[in-house]
This record gives structure tokens, sequence and C-alpha cells, in this order.
């Protein structure tokens, strides 16, 4: 038992470092928590967790042995080195037996871990066994930051020969409060997740984006119009409709797509990355 409490501390490293390679290592799911760019710097932070554990678990594991030589000084006061004697270390070691006796006494275990340190293992484990899944409409739907998107001077004209275009929801919503009315008649195609609305049929798609990890997630977001029903709450969809102005509307309100297509489509490698639909559908 001893033991076991004593090595539970460089075991909870290990285990901390191990669940880092799980999500990186030949996986993308580390992507639901961070961005992409962090993939190198957690490889080498869950190598080193686990180096760090084995090494601390060694440590702990090896006897501490009594030193060959003592420090001592002269009764002139000059100060030399002896070499230890048996009886010293017999002594030595009885009194150590004897001050680590009255510590287990008196409830002080120095290798046991802190009960908040222990809830470390939760997180690890959630991430060896089973991978949570990214934030979705449940924080969409929560009061927060929008995230930002390009001034409408940064947008070039859509290319009137293509009779579809796929973007970006930043770059549908920043043309939405374009005054050039650059997406007025334009047929367009967008890629998220869908989240309830207010009204029967009417619902919002998504797209959360990331700065640095999950944490910081701020909210692009497009309200859907249409006959169609509204997709499962989190499913990913791509969109195929018309920008709606709506007159009077305030510049923080989302705005509006007539959707006249939904095409149920799989989640995203990464979901906090808002890009535009990819396939072949696109003309």
């Amino acid at each position: 038992m001893n033991r076991v409490r004593v090595l539970a501390p460089p075991l909870l490293v290990v285990l901390l470092g191990c669940a880092l390679l799980r999500i990186t290592v030949g996986s993308d799911l580390y992507l639901q928590y961070v961005k992409e760019g962090l993939l190198v710097p957690l490889i080498i932070s869950g190598v080193l967790l686990i180096l760090l554990g084995i090494g601390n678990a060694v440590r702990r594991l090896t006897p501490q042995r009594e030193p060959v030589l003592r420090f001592t000084r002269a009764p002139d006061g000059s100060a030399h080195w002896e070499v230890a004697k048996a009886g010293d270390q017999d002594r030595s070691h009885s009194h150590s037996h004897s001050h680590s006796h009255s510590h287990e006494e008196h409830g002080h275990d120095h290798g046991a871990v802190p009960r908040v340190a222990g809830l470390l293992a939760v997180p690890a484990l959630a991430m060896l066994f089973f991978a949570p899944p990214a934030l979705g409409a449940y924080t969409a739907d929560r009061e927060g930051t929008a995230a930002p998107v390009q001034q409408a001077a940064a947008y070039t004209d859509l290319n009137p020969d293509r009779p579809t275009t796929a973007m970006s929801l930043a770059e549908f919503i920043g043309r939405s409060r374009d005054p050039n009315r650059s997406l007025e008649g334009r047929t367009v195609r967008l890629l998220g997740f869908a989240a309830p609305g207010t009204r029967t049929n009417d619902w919002y798609l998504n797209r959360l984006v990331v700065s640095c990890c999950a944490a910081d997630a701020r909210r692009l977001r497009v309200e859907v119009h249409g006959s169609a029903p509204a997709p499962a709450t989190d499913g990913w969809v791509e969109v195929t409709g018309v920008w709606k102005p709506v007159p009077g509307a305030p510049a923080t309100a989302a705005p509006v797509l007539e959707v006249t297509e939904i095409k149920p489509v799989p989640q995203p490698r990464n979901p906090y990355h808002d890009v535009p639909p990819t396939d072949g559908n696109t003309s």
C-alpha cells in the first residue's frame, strides 16, 4: 500500500503524458481542443511528462544509500573528511527509520498525491479512453464574443460566371455588411453546424473559431430561413441559398440566408477552422 502511495504522483504525470500523445500522434483529436499549430508543442510536452514521471518513479524506488565519507571537525577546529563507520551508518539508518515511522503515525505522508491534484486524472483518462466532442450548439447559443470578420472594403467582387459561390461564414457575414451589396442576388454555399432557432423551420448555421484553444472559442452565426425542416442540433451541413437583406436590422445581428438546399456532411477534420466547403459541388 505504501509503495502505491509513493508511486501515485509520478504515475499521474505519466498518465497525463500518455493522454497528450494519445490525441496527437497519429490522431487529429487534439484539433477538438486546440488550434493546429500546437501539435508539435503538445507532442514534446507529452514525451517530457512521461520521462519526468518515469524518472521520479525510479528515484522514489531506489534505496537511499548512506554516504561513504562524512564531514567532521577535529578538536582543534580543523575540518576534514573521514570514512563513515558501520556503526554510524546503522545509527543513521535507525534514526531515519524512526523518523519515518513518526511521520506515518502523525499522518504526514509526503509521497501521497494531494486530492486536488488527483483530479487531473479525470481529463487524462477521458482523453485516453474516449474523446469528448468538439464544442457545438450549446456553446454557440451562449451569449459571447463574436469572431471578427474582414472589413467590407477587403472583399473583391464575386465572379459573375459562377452560379454558386462557396465561402466561409466569416466572409458571408462580412459581405452581408458590404454597402455595395456584393451578395445581392448571388447563390452561396456555406458549411457549419446547426443550432435551434426561435421560430419553426428557422435555425442557425454556426462555426466556432479559436485563437489558441477551445476555451477562447468565438462564434460565427448565420440565421437560416426556409420551408425545409431544420437539421438535427449539432449536425454538420452544407447549405445553399441566397442572402436575404433585413432592413433596419442591427449591425451586430446575424445575417439571414434563404436556404434552397440542405446537405448533411461529416464533421470536418478541424471543426474550428472556418473555411468554405471544398467538395466538387461548387461550380
